[in-house]
Formats: C-alpha cells, sequence, structure tokens
C-alpha cells in the first residue's frame, strides 16, 4: 500500500466519530425542540371533537355550542411562537386583522374576546376547570396534567 494512501485513510478514520458525535447532536437539538400544538379541554368535557370552523368561530368571539356546551376561547400568549402559530393556522388571519376583527365584534355585538393568558400553568389551569373552556398549548406541557384532554392536534413542528 502506498504511504500516502494509508495517512489519508487514517485520518479520514479518526474524524468519522467526531463527525458522528457533531451529527448525533445536530439530530437530538432539533427533536429537543420539536413540539406540537394541541386543542385541549378539561378532562371532564363531554367535547370529544370540534371542526376548524367551530374552533375558529370560538376564537373570533362568536357564540359557538359544541356537547349541549356554550363554548369559551383561552388565547396562549406565554410564547411568541404559539402566537404566530395560532394566527396562522387557527384563525388564519394577521395578528392586526385579528385584533381589529376581535374588537369591532365585542363593540357592535357585546361578544366576549376570548380570555388571554401570558402564564401557560394559569391557562391549562382554567382549562381544567371549565368543561366549556377551549384552548391551545404545547403538547409537552398537557402531557403533564391528567385534569386536561387533547382533542386534536392543530400544528406539527
Amino acid at each position: 500500500m502506498h504511504p500516502s494512501l494509508s495517512l489519508s485513510r487514517r485520518s479520514t478514520v479518526k474524524r468519522f466519530p467526531s463527525v458522528l458525535v457533531i451529527v448525533l447532536i445536530a439530530v437530538a437539538a432539533s427533536a429537543a425542540h420539536a413540539d406540537s400544538v394541541v386543542l385541549i379541554v378539561s378532562a371532564a368535557s363531554p367535547i370529544q371533537q370540534l371542526g376548524s370552523v367551530e374552533l375558529r368561530k370560538a376564537f373570533m368571539g362568536f357564540d359557538v355550542v359544541a356537547a349541549g356546551m356554550s363554548l369559551r376561547a383561552v388565547r396562549n400568549r406565554s410564547d411568541p411562537r404559539l402566537d404566530k402559530i395560532f394566527l396562522q393556522n387557527i384563525v388564519d388571519l394577521s395578528e392586526l386583522v385579528y385584533e381589529r376583527q376581535i374588537l369591532s365584534r365585542k363593540v357592535q355585538k357585546a361578544a366576549a374576546l376570548p380570555t388571554e393568558f401570558v402564564d401557560n400553568s394559569q391557562l391549562l389551569d382554567a382549562v381544567a376547570r371549565n368543561p366549556g373552556t377551549i384552548g391551545y398549548a404545547w403538547a409537552t406541557s398537557v402531557a403533564k396534567r391528567s385534569d386536561v384532554r387533547v382533542l386534536r392536534i392543530l400544528w406539527r413542528d
């Protein structure tokens, strides 16, 4: 075997574990940030499903009834990423248009605005206490709770 081939092969073999470690770290980091946004209700809620139209209406301040209950939507403002997902995937509006429409409904129809929570734990507590309340949160934070139930996945990372 030619000496230069042997040297090249040895350096490649020595670099392989380093490259493998870097790739594994990158995969683990992306998996650590992977999460889903889920639609949640109280574990005691009779609601079994909620369509996209009803969900959007509830967050727009319209009266929505599901499983014989009047729904009350709560907005999760605990994370800027959640806010973007809410605007894009739930109400399908820009923030400015959403705020204008929701305030217009409040003024014209005396509609109730969705309650906003900046603390995720407080939102989960509010949903758990009231069977007619719907909200959304990161799946990882909901998984730790037995008093809150997931209706469906709204967004996946």
